[in-house]
């Protein structure tokens, strides 16, 4: 049986990282997908929340959501706003990334300004996501700087009453860091429910802080099964697996340097988010 040595191992890791920094590969939030993109668990640590108006209008003004928390120092992002009151991440776990609310409502604004941009149809298209319009489902278009404590984008409702509305949003900094996706809030029509829905809202639990065991585990647990995987199966994940080139080039001095350290070093290497 062939067995690839360290480097070839590497390479792969290299390889599979490039698309990444300009945005998210894909349209839905899948917990275990984003995991084997960033070789580490889900941190809670960040606190991010989200907050919003408590109801919008069809057809009518945008309204802001503000994300607070503590952010990665450069970030990546993936976010959309589904019809009901269940929240997409908890759907995929259940049924994996093929599962999720299909239809993404809305659209946000502004998006350039904030340094990100719709999401592109070829990714939506993959996993069958309708978007209302481009921008119903939006990622980083860079590495995002600058956002600390707090971000704020608008989002125009839909056209017509889609009932109670829940956004969806993964923060995400480069790929040796824990990654949060934000529990969700809803947001209610002013023209009350559609006709099976119910106003009860099922969040994603915020998963607790990151253990410097779990991270190790999941860089194990993560890098060798997808460097090792078959040409047929590695299809699916080859955009989501790894952040960006140095993470297998310098793997383990950021592994000992950043994590074990206590500080990382992402201003001096410009380390790229995953999403």
């Amino acid at each position: 049986m062939y067995f690839p040595s360290i480097l070839s191992i590497l390479a792969t890791v290299a390889s599979m990282a490039s698309a990444l920094p300009t945005g998210a590969p894909r349209c839905i939030i899948t917990d275990k997908v984003i995991g084997q993109g960033h070789l580490t668990t889900q941190n809670g640590a960040m606190g991010l929340k989200m907050t919003s108006l408590p109801t919008y209008t069809p057809g009518g003004p945008a309204i802001p959501i503000t994300i607070t928390g503590s952010f990665p120092v450069d970030m990546g992002v993936l976010m959309y706003v589904t019809p009901g009151a269940t929240q997409d991440s908890v759907l995929t776990s259940k049924g994996g990334a093929t599962a999720g609310i299909k239809q993404h409502v809305g659209g946000f604004m502004d998006c350039l300004t904030h340094g990100m941009r719709a999401q592109t149809k070829a990714s939506c298209d993959a996993q069958s996501v309708v978007n209302e319009v481009p921008e119903s489902t939006i990622t980083h278009m860079a590495p995002l700087i600058g956002f600390r404590n707090s971000m704020q984008i608008m989002w125009t409702p839909p056209k017509t009453n889609q009932g109670v509305v829940t956004v969806n949003m993964v923060v995400a900094g480069n790929v040796l860091e824990p990654y949060m996706i934000v529990p969700s809030i809803q947001v209610m029509s002013t023209e009350g429910l559609i006709y099976g829905q119910s106003s009860v809202a099922t969040n994603a639990q915020a998963a607790p802080p990151a253990t410097l065991a779990g991270m190790a585990g999941g860089l194990l647990g993560n890098i060798v099964p997808n460097a090792l995987q078959l040409p047929g199966t590695v299809v699916d994940d080859l955009n989501t697996v790894m952040g960006d080139v140095e993470a297998g080039t310098s793997l383990l001095g950021k592994l000992s340097g950043g994590l074990l350290g206590g500080k990382g070093k992402r201003s001096e290497e410009n380390q790229a988010p995953v999403v």
